[in-house]
């Protein structure tokens, strides 16, 4: 099994092999080394296995990670065959210093002669025992909700439905989200009716219904709304589809019901497989699937 050399001498900082490995602005580090890992398992077909320095929580650990992204910590008389193994980093990793035995710690002045002198600890082990502890504790919730954007059209409108987009966008600056809700609903109706539901001015219009939806607080239709464009675009390949999907996830993570947002949460994962099947799932798509499947599998296990 290939076996991979990981330092990470701090938070916005990896090296894999001696290779500076760039993290984008604003991502972690940690799922930086595990998309690149994912990444080198992919392109053999099979699992890698890489030792861990971790710097910034002071873990030393053994590290299996699979080209569907799964990955899990070795113990450690399995990370100690590896770690005898993998290569080692371009810059020197700092030796811990040793934990005294019973016979080489000086005896305390003040404590009794006949106290049992604590049993030896290895740092090794503590540190992945700590890594342990950090990988099967439970997945991090989503970050709170940030308010989205509004949606922006794909293409130049044509000049009539850029005029009634225009005011009802303007309806919406001046605070009539009511009753711009009723203009946007009435157009997308009619424009399905004059051309069809997968029309782009009628799927332009439905992500205006969404986006006021979430203005009004009803979620649980934006959900429904974002879902419906990005299962559009997702099935006709368009190339909008992920920002599609990443919208409606937007709206999804506000839901409160329990239920639906296990069910809509599994259209999300599906929609994400398809494009995943066609090589069409950015890093940063990635990272949000995988939250969100933390999420999903929570709730389910709960409704």
């Amino acid at each position: 099994m290939t076996r991979f050399a990981v330092r990470i001498p701090g938070e916005g900082l990896a090296e894999i092999n001696g290779e500076i490995l760039v993290v984008e602005e604003g991502g972690s580090v940690h799922e930086a080394v595990l998309d690149r890992l994912q990444r080198h398992a992919q392109e053999r077909a099979a699992a890698v296995e890489a030792t861990v320095n971790d710097g910034f929580s002071d873990a030393h650990f053994v590290l299996q990670v699979a080209p569907d992204g799964s990955s899990r910590l070795l113990d450690a008389m399995e990370g100690g065959e590896a770690m005898s193994q993998a290569p080692e980093p371009a810059s020197p990793v700092p030796t811990p210093a040793p934990v005294p035995t019973p016979a080489s710690a000086p005896a305390s002045a003040s404590a009794p002669a006949s106290a049992p002198a604590p049993a030896p600890v290895s740092a090794v082990a503590a540190a992945v025992a700590r890594a342990r502890a950090a990988a099967t504790a439970p997945p991090a919730p989503l970050p709170p909700p940030v308010p989205a954007p509004p949606p922006q059209p794909s293409r130049p409108l044509p000049p009539e439905l850029a005029a009634r987009v225009a005011h009802i966008n303007a309806l919406t600056a001046t605070g009539r989200i009511e009753e711009a809700s009723a203009v946007v609903t009435a157009l997308r109706e009619e424009l399905t009716r004059s051309a069809c539901t997968e029309h782009p001015d009628a799927l332009e219009a439905r992500a205006m219904e969404a986006y006021l939806a979430h203005l009004r607080g009803d979620h649980r239709e934006a959900t429904v709304l974002a879902l419906s464009v990005a299962r559009i675009l997702c099935g006709a390949g368009d190339p909008g589809a992920p920002a599609a999907i990443a919208r409606a996830a937007a709206a999804w993570q506000r839901l409160e019901d329990g239920r639906a947002a296990v069910v809509h949460g599994g259209e999300l994962l599906h929609m994400w497989d398809r494009l995943r099947v066609g090589g069409r799932l950015a890093p940063a798509d990635e990272r949000l699937a995988r939250r969100v499947r933390a999420r999903v599998e929570s709730l389910s296990a709960r409704v």
